[in-house]
């Protein structure tokens, strides 16, 4: 058994000091090439040699992509030309990779030279940075300080070292691969929200006229209006409708759209939302009534978001109800919270479908007439955008009830 003194074991724990520090220097760095110099910087001070080098392996392993020194200044950089393309000693350990210590270079059957103007370097130590499945990389160390040659020891700090730099290596390749992906993202969304917005304002201005004109037709055709004109007009609004949708849901994705919240009267809200449907209702003999909005319901929110969520609820349920059928808008009211629900009695929805039914363009199996699938995900946004959230009751042939769950003063601007 070794025996070991005192200045042994200050030794041993001196250097694993500096083996933690070094490790949390390189695993704190996330730009690649910061890095792989502070592998370089940190191997050379903990070993304790007058130079190192960090060569990293090209996709295939065979040669090398990236070889970093430590301690060359710029002017030997300068005079030794074109970094080594790991061949001789170098390149054993990316055929072999287990580390290699010799006292001379020179002495090496593998020995291959070194370039006019490259400093003199006899002592060699060198050791494979190993990944998650292949080698990545090799730590090479050469001229050992106060020390003809490297030790075992030496080589055991150095293959600890070699595996905090494996992880260091990984994770900022990770980084930087989240980051560009993030940035290619960004860039898709901005592309997205542009071609969203281009679209509004071109078909927008397309349509307006053809809606002018239809709403024209219908107030000339008086009561009993052609169906060609009910049709044209219907077709026209549920386009300006999804267009607005769709640039909603864009600003929603992107975070720009932000609640405008204000004292208000939740029951006038219900009526101008009842209001905005009634036309659409009345042509199909579909009778709209109200409970539970009799007395005045303060409350603080953006009732234009609101209003909005309640009218795309209404015309769902005006569109799949069956005509003379009611529709019931049911308030309810207390301290903390409002509940609004829309109740029809439609074809109903089956309970498979009702999740799909809040996903972007998602539609129920049995519900291919729903529509676009836009109008219930905006809402279902828009409610949590408040607080609060938006849910459907449903059985297939008993019509579907949609709750709009919102806090009456919990929202904030």
């Amino acid at each position: 058994m070794v025996q070991r003194s005192d200045d042994d074991y200050a030794r041993i724990w001196s250097r694993i000091e500096q083996l933690s520090r070094a490790a949390i220097r390189i695993t704190s760095e996330h730009d690649l090439d910061r890095v792989l110099q502070t592998i370089a910087d940190s191997a050379r001070d903990v070993i304790g040699s007058q130079y190192a080098a960090l060569a990293i392996l090209d996709p295939k392993g065979k040669g090398v992509s990236s070889f970093v020194t430590s301690g060359v200044t710029p002017e030997m950089h300068g005079r030794i030309g074109s970094p080594p393309g790991g061949r001789g000693v170098l390149g054993l350990l990316i055929t072999d990779p287990r580390p290699v210590r010799v006292r001379d270079l020179a002495e090496h059957p593998d020995a291959y030279g070194f370039p006019a103007n490259h400093p003199a370097m006899k002592s060699f130590l060198g050791v494979p940075i190993l990944g998650r499945e292949n080698p990545i990389g090799n730590l090479y160390l050469t001229e050992k300080t106060e020390a003809p040659e490297f030790t075992a020891e030496d080589e055991a700090v150095a293959v600890m070292l070699a595996g905090h730099a494996a992880v260091a290596v990984q994770n900022a390749r990770l980084y930087e691969k989240e980051a560009r992906l993030l940035r290619e993202l960004k860039g898709m969304q901005q592309s997205r929200d542009r071609f969203y917005a281009m679209i509004n304002h071109e078909l927008r201005n397309a349509l307006t006229a053809t809606y002018g004109w239809a709403d024209l037709w219908l107030r000339k055709a008086g009561e009993n209006p052609p169906r060609e004109a009910l049709e044209v007009h219907e077709s026209v609004e549920q386009t300006l409708t999804l267009l607005e949708d769709l640039l909603q849901l864009s600003r929603l994705d992107a975070d720009k759209l932000h609640p405008q919240v204000q004292d208000a009267d939740a029951r006038e809200v219900v009526r101008d939302a009842v209001r905005s449907v009634e036309p659409a209702a009345t042509r199909k003999n579909v009778k709209i009534e109200t409970i539970g909005a009799d007395q005045e319901i303060t409350c603080h929110t953006d009732p234009q978001r609101v209003r909005q969520i309640l009218i795309n609820l209404l015309t769902n349920a005006v569109r799949h109800s069956p005509e003379s059928k009611a529709i019931n808008v049911e308030v309810r009211v207390d301290t903390e919270s409002m509940r609004f629900d829309v109740v029809d009695q439609g074809e109903g929805i089956a309970a498979e479908d009702q999740t799909a039914i809040f996903e972007v363009f998602e539609q129920g199996r049995e519900q291919k007439e729903r529509g676009t699938g836009l109008g219930l995900a905006l809402s279902r946004q828009l409610a949590r955008l408040l607080g609060g959230d938006l849910g459907v009751e449903s059985r297939l042939g008993h019509g579907a009830r949609f709750i709009l769950r919102l806090p009456r003063y919990g929202a904030t601007s």
